[in-house]
């Protein structure tokens, strides 16, 4: 028994014990703060932007094609060279084309003597035509007589005759006359119509002639070229590629959604420019017209983009360049980072250390300083606000946060953006 009672001893010594004890204090447990960081909204006018690719072309790129069967006597000029308007390009062969061209130029030298000699011709038909009708006339006269003196006996049958006969070979020969000089103008006008088509085809071999040399049509830049010395080109094979250095353009396809606000812009005469970056640092381009009809791909209009000419020579056909395209400003719309966002509408403000939610409309974007930045709007919002950036797992409304961060940079970041677009 006495090992059951010292265990019941030691039971209701521990229940004695627990109950005396006293309760130890209860410690409030405090409200969490989460850190975030923050920026301050500014007002003014603020410009979307878009980032669009475009590519360097030139609507001003000539296809070079021989007009001649020649052989090519040099190249003078090399892929990539820049040239000027009506410096050599490549140097034909002329000897063929030069035969050619003597031979039409002989043919006009002879058509030009027939029609000086059809013309003198003229002159002396009428002369003759002249004489034709007097010896008539006299050959009529003398029939006459000799009707008379054969009434009489006083001539023979045979005389009255001959005479008759020499009246009528005179009339023959005054109508054939007549005929000449009628036919006067028919005449020189078939010598002047292959006169004027020899000419023509003269003009033509000249031509040729003169395309033996091959000069550049403008101020450029050769893409490429196809021949070498020696080799035999014939009409329409082509030479060498080259495009116009003051006639270069970026195309770039705008988003459908843009396509009506661009087209506005344009019809009001507001200009729109675009940031390229290239090698040689940034460079501002304008923009001069959108295409007529929907891209290849089916999805926006291409906008072509004027480049400056100092420029140009830094750019090569084909190359995509990233741009940064400046729309019409917009009024009451504030520039927050891209990190502000929540979901796909929701921003939180900061009043009296706790988080407020509101709703903003996106506006448009910007591209500062290598940083993206979301143009919102909402009745709610107003300069100085304070919109966290700092992205909570747990972000609610009411949530007590502390600000830590460098308010002021951020502030002349903004400042800044609404001064570059007011």
């Amino acid at each position: 028994m006495l090992p059951l009672v010292i265990i019941l001893l030691t039971l209701v010594l521990l229940v004695i014990f627990k109950s005396i004890q006293p309760e130890p204090p209860i410690k409030a447990q405090a409200e969490k703060i989460w850190v975030v960081q923050t920026h301050q909204l500014v007002a003014g006018q603020k410009s979307p932007q878009l980032e669009l690719y475009g590519q360097v072309e030139s609507p001003y790129t000539a296809a070079i094609t021989s007009i001649i069967n020649a052989d090519v006597k040099s190249l003078d000029v090399k892929e990539g060279q820049q040239v000027i308007d009506g410096q050599l390009l490549i140097t034909l062969d002329e000897s063929d084309v030069k035969l050619t061209f003597d031979d039409r130029a002989s043919y006009v030298a002879e058509l030009e003597a027939l029609i000086d000699s059809e013309k003198n011709r003229y002159k002396n038909d009428l002369a003759a035509l002249k004489l034709e009708k007097s010896l008539v006339a006299l050959a009529e006269k003398k029939l006459e007589r000799e009707a008379k003196t054969s009434k009489t006996n006083l001539t023979s049958q045979s005389s009255f005759d001959t005479q008759k006969q020499a009246l009528h070979n005179q009339k023959l020969a005054l109508n054939a006359r007549q005929l000449s000089v009628t036919d006067h103008p028919a005449r020189l006008a078939q010598l002047e119509a292959r006169l004027s088509r020899n000419r023509a085809l003269a003009q033509q071999a000249q031509n040729d002639l003169s395309r033996a040399t091959v000069v550049a049509p403008f101020d450029g830049i050769v893409l490429k070229t196809m021949v070498s010395p020696g080799e035999r080109v014939r009409p329409g094979e082509l030479l060498l590629e080259i495009y116009a250095t003051d006639q270069v353009e970026l195309r770039a396809q705008l988003p459908q959604k843009f396509i009506t606000i661009v087209k506005q812009s344009l019809a009001r005469q507001l200009p729109l420019t675009a940031s390229i970056l290239t090698d040689t640092g940034k460079h501002v381009v304008s923009m001069s017209r959108i295409s007529g009809s929907i891209a290849s791909g089916g999805h926006g209009v291409d906008a072509l983009f004027v480049i400056n000419s100092e420029e140009v020579t830094n750019l090569t056909i084909g190359d995509t360049l990233e741009m940064t395209l400046d729309l019409p400003a917009i009024d009451n719309v504030f520039s927050v980072p891209v990190s502000s966002i929540y979901g796909t509408d929701r921003i939180y403000r900061v009043e009296d250390e706790r988080l407020v939610a509101l709703t903003a409309e996106k506006m448009g974007r910007q591209y500062r300083e290598g940083k993206q930045f979301i143009l919102v709007r909402s009745e709610s919002l107003k300069a100085g606000d304070e919109i966290i950036t700092t992205q909570l797992p747990h972000a609610v409304n009411g949530l007590k946060v502390k600000i830590h961060n460098a308010t002021i940079a951020d502030t002349a970041l903004s400042q800044q953006i609404t001064s570059d677009h007011p």
